[in-house]
C-alpha cells in the first residue's frame, strides 16, 4: 500500500502545517504561535472560529502563492486565493512532463463543457450543470471524517501488509512535516536510519525504514508526487513494485593522488 501527502491526524498534520509555514519563513513568530494554540486539538477539515480566524491571517502573510507547491510560479487566478488555506483539502490534476499550476482551472474549463457532461451522461433536467473542482456543500457537510487514522495503521501493519508512505517536500497542504509527526507518533522501531535516495546520481529525495513501514520523501515534489514529479515518482513506484529499498549513491572509489 502507497500513500502519499495524505491527512493522517489531525493534531499532527496541523502541527506540521503550522511548522512548515513557519521553518519556510511564510509566516510570522506570532501568527505561529496563535495557530498552535487555537487550532490544537480541533478538526483539520472543520477547525473551529478561533483557528479559521488565524488561518484566514496566515494566508494573508503567505501571499499569492501555490499551496500544492510552495516554490514555483502560481496560476494566475481570476479569483481571490484568499482563502487557500481554508480549501486546501483538494486533490485535483493530470500528470505532464512539467508541472502546470492551472490543472484546476483546465479541469474546470473541461468538465463544463456542453458535450463532455453530455458523455458523461449528467441528466438532461440539469445540463448544463457547473462542475467545480471542489464543493464546498459537500465540503461543510462532510461529518464522517475521522480526526485520525493512526489505529489503523496500527492494524495494517500488524497484520503484515507493506506500507510506503511518501511525501512532497514542497507541499503546505499536507506537508512533509506532517507527515512525519504522524509516522513518529506511531513509535515505530527504525529499521535502516535516514539517507538520500537517488535518481539517475542525483538526490532524488530522502527515506526512512520502520518496522511496518517505510517513508519516502521526494525532493521538489508537491502535494500531488507524479503531476510535480513523475520521472521521481516512477523510480518510487518501481521501487515499491520491486520490493526494494529506494535507489542508494553508487559509491566512488577516491585516490590520494
Amino acid at each position: 500500500m502507497q500513500v502519499g501527502n495524505a491527512l493522517t491526524d489531525d493534531y499532527h498534520d496541523h502541527l506540521g502545517v503550522f511548522q512548515f509555514l513557519w521553518s519556510a519563513g511564510m509566516i510570522s513568530d506570532q501568527t505561529y504561535k496563535q495557530l498552535n494554540d487555537a487550532c490544537d486539538s480541533v478538526s483539520f477539515i472543520h477547525p473551529s472560529k478561533a483557528c479559521i480566524r488565524y488561518l484566514e491571517i496566515a494566508d494573508q502573510e503567505v501571499g499569492r502563492i501555490d499551496p500544492y507547491s510552495a516554490f514555483t510560479p502560481p496560476c494566475t487566478p481570476n479569483i481571490s486565493q484568499s482563502t487557500q488555506l481554508l480549501k486546501r483539502r483538494r486533490v485535483i490534476g493530470t500528470v505532464r512532463e512539467k508541472y502546470d499550476p492551472c490543472t484546476e482551472k483546465h479541469s474546470t474549463a473541461y468538465f463544463n463543457r456542453p458535450e463532455v457532461q453530455e458523455a458523461l451522461h449528467v441528466p438532461a433536467e440539469l445540463a448544463p450543470s457547473k462542475w467545480t473542482t471542489c464543493n464546498d456543500v459537500i465540503n461543510e457537510h462532510w461529518n464522517d471524517s475521522p480526526s485520525s487514522v493512526l489505529d489503523v495503521y496500527k492494524e495494517l501493519i500488524a497484520a503484515g501488509l507493506r506500507i510506503w508512505v511518501y511525501s512532497g517536500d514542497t507541499d503546505t497542504v499536507i506537508p512533509v512535516t506532517s507527515t512525519r509527526y504522524s509516522i513518529d507518533a506511531l513509535k515505530l522501531p527504525t529499521v535502516k536510519p535516514w539517507r538520500a535516495w537517488y535518481d539517475d546520481g542525483e538526490v532524488g529525495g530522502w527515506t526512512q525504514e520502520y518496522d511496518g513501514l517505510t517513508f519516502v520523501a521526494v525532493r521538489g515534489a508537491g502535494h500531488e508526487v507524479p503531476l510535480h514529479k513523475p520521472k521521481l515518482a516512477l523510480t518510487l513506484a518501481k521501487s515499491f513494485l520491486a520490493g526494494s529499498s529506494m535507489p542508494a549513491a553508487a559509491l566512488e572509489l577516491v585516490s590520494d593522488s
